[in-house]
């Protein structure tokens, strides 16, 4: 029986990244990878009631059909978001138990701390040769990854944009580095695909 992954994204910004990083994957890997489709969620309200919907209504029946086991469940989300709120968005608990309910072999986790524009600054000297910075700064203004980019962007006129617009500055950027960057918050996710690294 074929295999599939599934992975949950919060929104536009977060798909096109984990898209360029499982390219990243299949490029570095010594074994081919499992499948893995991104659902993007488009926004935390309602995360846990949208995210099982998908899955009952549409990933379940539509493997079942073809065959395909799904091997894993993984859900992304900004830390930003979910740890400042009071009650948790998500009972995670909960979530995993009727996830692994619906025959999913496993459920994995990815806290993206605290955002996925944090992500993206871990390769800041990338950025700066996408933005065509002459020097790379030693210290970015911004209490936020969102605000420290926007700052960045404006040092050339620019707008650092959120979602698809944000392509091009993503497809640019070193994936290498960002992983190993945020190697222990991947692993489980390298795992489910069946990353092999060279």
């Amino acid at each position: 029986m074929d295999k599939l992954i599934i992975l949950f994204v919060e929104g536009d910004t977060d798909e096109v990244f984990f898209k360029q990083l499982l390219s990243y994957y299949a490029g570095v890997s010594k074994m081919p990878l499992l499948p893995c489709k991104i659902c993007n969620l488009h926004g935390v309200t309602r995360y846990s009631t949208k995210l099982l919907a998908k899955l009952k209504n549409e990933f379940v029946p539509a493997t079942k059909q073809k065959n395909i086991s799904i091997e894993a469940v993984c859900c992304s989300y900004d830390t930003d978001v979910f740890d400042a709120c009071n009650p948790m968005i998500v009972n995670w608990t909960s979530l995993r138990s009727n996830i692994l309910k619906m025959g999913v072999q496993k459920f994995v986790q990815l806290d993206i701390n605290s955002s996925i524009e944090d992500w993206i600054l871990c390769d800041l000297s990338g950025i700066c040769d996408f933005l065509k910075l002459k020097e790379v700064p030693k210290y970015l203004k911004g209490a936020d990854g969102n605000t420290k980019l926007t700052n960045l962007y404006s040092k050339v006129n620019k707008v650092y944009q959120k979602g698809y617009q944000a392509k091009a500055l993503i497809t640019a950027l070193d994936m290498a580095l960002i992983r190993e960057k945020n190697k222990t918050v991947l692993a489980d996710l390298e795992n489910v695909l069946g990353v092999m690294a060279q």
